[in-house]
């Protein structure tokens, strides 16, 4: 299993301040929904809400910094072959 053919290599380029940016709008969408949806349940269903909320809003806003506003927060520049 040392073949050559299965070595690649690439640049990985992370926006920080995006990256940071999309984290924060996405906590406070987060802890908005929960404010409204959540109201009245038990601790653990609020964790669970908000790290699912959480999750959906980031990568839907990575996903339209990427594909809408051409502008990725994550981005992989080059791949190429590693010798």
């Amino acid at each position: 299993m040392n073949d050559l053919a299965f070595r690649y290599a690439g640049w990985l380029l992370v926006d920080v301040r995006l990256l940071a940016a999309s984290g924060v709008f996405s906590a406070a969408v987060a802890v908005i929904v929960l404010a409204v949806w959540f109201r009245g349940r038990r601790w653990d269903e609020h964790v669970v809400g908000f790290f699912a909320v959480f999750l959906l809003c980031l990568s839907a806003t990575l996903l339209l910094t990427n594909a809408v506003a051409s502008y990725p927060a994550i981005r992989l520049e080059t791949f190429f072959a590693a010798n």
